[in-house]
This record gives structure tokens, sequence and C-alpha cells, in this order.
């Protein structure tokens, strides 16, 4: 076997963590010896799946369940209340806002990371590395060391910006969302800007080693060996001969068993919804409450499962035995009894949705939510709204389109994800 020995490199992030755990398990149950990299919050998790664990902080941010609930540094918190007000004002000034973030989200440390990356490889025997694409000062030391590494891109495709593409500016927007010209050319100077300073600091960095080039953008250096996708390949650029291979695996979740209590809460519902946000923006109350005012108008004897937070206790006046409010649901080993899904347009919902082939509304505030949403939209696999700018009406129209909607699309992505996976990868990395 070519790797022996796969190190993976998870970033403080609940989201990002859970599918870099289960291709860490697919590369194990190949018969690969796994270390995980990642902060000591997620050291049980790590070890309940019997794989080594090495602790390395490699961010600042955090974001292990409930973010605003999350232990980190006031600068941090200060940062994450700036987010949550720009949601508010809207697309534009939500990814603008988070552009001017990026340095101190992405781009930990870089020398402090280099040496201890070179302390690890030094010590343990490291094969191959694996690299979270948000990691950015990771990438640029496993780089600066020389050694190899692939790429897992947990969020959508064009996080690595290609021609054309800006990033942090998505390359397509979806209807609802209605962007002017002067507000994306404002976006579009910041996320030059942002993509500038970053490139400077890598080159910096690459400076102090001869035997490398220096790169033209910090966002499009990635692994030359491979990229893997949790994601599907809507633009047709799937290629797993030639380097580097370009994987597109559909899901990476782990299935989980719904328990008894909960099985007796959906027992008798006709029609069974789940709410969810994410572990971020489920702060966002006001839009959780009217989701679940007008869902609850709309289809009055239905279940609704609602993920909310640190808001459930602030909602738990709309609580019933038919509109149940959790700070956190089981939402993958609920996912395969729910008719349909409305969350904010995030990789993994967006991901196990599609495995069981469920109907999805789609409310994108922030970061690749917007170019996910396009793409659910273009091809014909849900509805999206603008979250800030909703009523009832727009909502009803939503779910009547799900009803009418052909569902031949849905069920030919739900297959393939179903050939996909963690282990799709693992095969094609290992079959070298």
């Amino acid at each position: 076997m070519k790797y022996k020995h796969i190190f993976i490199i998870s970033p403080p992030f609940y989201s990002h963590f859970n599918p870099l755990l289960v291709l860490a398990r697919s590369f194990k149950d190949m018969g690969v010896r796994v270390t995980f990299g990642t902060s000591i919050e997620f050291k049980e998790l790590v070890l309940e799946e019997d794989l080594n664990f090495y602790e390395i902080d490699i961010s600042t941010n955090r974001n292990v369940r409930k973010a605003e609930e999350t232990i980190q540094p006031d600068t941090e918190k200060t940062r994450l209340d700036e987010f949550f007000e720009a949601t508010r004002r809207g697309a534009i000034e939500t990814l603008i806002t988070q552009s001017h973030h990026r340095k101190a989200d992405m781009l930990y440390n870089p020398a402090e990371l280099i040496e201890g990356i070179r302390t690890i490889d030094s010590l343990l025997d490291v094969d191959l590395y694996v690299v979270d694409i948000l990691s950015y000062s990771v990438t640029l030391s496993l780089y600066f060391l020389e050694l190899d590494f692939i790429t897992f891109c947990p969020p959508h495709p064009y996080t690595i910006p290609g021609d054309q593409v800006n990033y942090g500016v998505p390359k397509r927007w979806p209807s609802s969302i209605d962007v002017g010209a002067e507000d994306l050319s404002r976006l579009k100077k910041v996320s030059l800007a942002t993509q500038k300073e970053f490139t400077d600091v890598f080159n910096k960095v690459i400076s102090k080693n001869k035997s490398i080039e220096k790169v033209d953008n910090a966002f499009n250096l990635v692994s030359d060996i491979a990229l893997i996708y949790n994601y599907f390949d809507f633009n047709h650029i799937e290629d797993d001969k030639d380097y580097p291979k370009n994987i597109f695996i559909g899901n990476c979740f782990k299935k989980a068993s719904l328990d008894k209590s909960w099985l007796k809460k959906l027992e008798t519902s006709e029609k069974k919804i789940m709410v969810t946000l994410g572990t971020f923006l489920s702060n966002r109350k006001d839009v959780l409450e009217k989701l679940i005012v007008y869902t609850r108008d709309i289809y009055p004897k239905a279940t609704i499962i609602v993920s909310a937070g640190s808001n459930a206790k602030y909602l738990s006046e709309y609580s019933s035995p038919t509109t149940i409010i959790e700070e956190f649901i089981p939402q993958i080993a609920l996912m395969p009894y729910m008719d349909t899904v409305i969350f904010h347009g995030g990789c993994n919902t967006f991901t196990e949705t599609m495995y069981y082939g469920k109907d999805m509304i789609v409310l994108p505030f922030s970061s690749d939510q917007f170019n996910i949403a396009y793409d659910i939209e273009k091809n014909n696999l849900g509805r999206v709204i603008d979250p800030n700018n909703f009523g009832k009406k727009d909502l009803l129209e939503a779910f009547n389109y799900l009803d009418k909607n052909s569902k031949e699309n849905i069920e030919y992505y739900r297959e393939i994800s179903r050939t996909r996976g963690a282990d799709y990868a693992a095969k094609l990395v290992l079959g070298d």
C-alpha cells in the first residue's frame, strides 16, 4: 500500500470535523494507520472511532456544536456577533463581513504551524496528510515543508476559486436573492483585497524556502495529488485518472439510528418537517420563529422538528406534542423519517437530505450557501427563499412547488450519493 500512515488535520469546527472523521474511519477500515489531529474538545469523539488522537490547534475560532456558546476569546465572540448582525442586513453585507474576518478566522500563525507540523512529521513517520480547504495556514505549512497532502473540501467546490470566480463571491445567485450591481461591485472589491492580503502573507512565508514557487492566489493552493469534494459533480469536472484527482463523494456522514422516544413522537403525524439552520445560524431567532409559525399555519397536523440551538428556551412557547423544539436534534437519525427539510443551505445538511431523497426549502445566509442554493434551484431539487424577506405566502408557494415538483432529479442524485461516500474516496486515494 502506497500510504501506510495518514495524518488528518481538522479545524475545530463541528461541521468540518464530522465529515473528516468519517473519512478518517474509511482510511482506517482499509488498513491504513490514521492519526487525527485537532483541538482537545474533539478528543473523545476521535478515540471513540478507534483512531489515534493528536492535539493541535489551528484556529483561535471554535465551533464545537452551538457556536455562540463555545468557549473562545472575546475577540472571536465579537466577530461572531458582527457576523450575526450582518446576516440581518442581507447577503452582500454578510459576505463582506466574512471577507474582513477571514484573516483572523483562517490564517492562524503560519510560523507556529510550520514548526508544529515539522515536529509531527519527524516523530510520526507520516506518508500523507489530509487538510481541510479552509485551514489555509495548514495548507501553507504543508506546501512550505514539501510534504504530500490531499485537500478535503467540505463546502461548495467554488470555495476554491477558478477562472472568473473571486474567493467569497458566489459565481451565480439563486433567483430569490436580489443582488444589485453596485453592491456586487463592493463585494468583489473587498474580496480581491482579502485575496491579495492572504497571497502576500503566503508568499512572504514561501520566500524563505527557495526550492518552491510563490503562488498567484493563496486560495487556489491545493493538493497536486487529489481533491476530495463532499458534493455532487454538477459541473462535470470529476477526474479520477489525472493528477490532481478530482473526487466527488456526494456525502460524508455516519448513519445513526433513532431511539424509541423520538420514534414515538413521529408515529402519528401525516407530514414531518425538519427546520434546521445549522450550528451558527440557529442564532437567527427571528427566522426560526417565522418558520415555526408559518409552517404550523400551512400544515396544522404536521410534526415540526426544530433545531434551535441556544434559542430553544426563547422559542419554547411554541412547543407542543407536534412542534418539537430542541437545542440540538439527532439530525442524521431523523432524516430518513422526514418529508421536507427546511435549512440554510449548509453542505452537510444538503448532502444528508439528498442521500435520503427529501424535499428541501433553502434559506441561504452566508458563505457557500448561495452557490449551494443556486445548484438546488438549477437542478430542480428544491425551492429557495430569502431568509430576510419572506412571508407566509412565500413559504406556502415553496411548499406547493415541492408538492407539484417532479422527484426525478432528486432520485437521480440520491442514487449517485448512495454509490459514493467516504469509502469511495479512500479507495481512489489508496488505489495506486
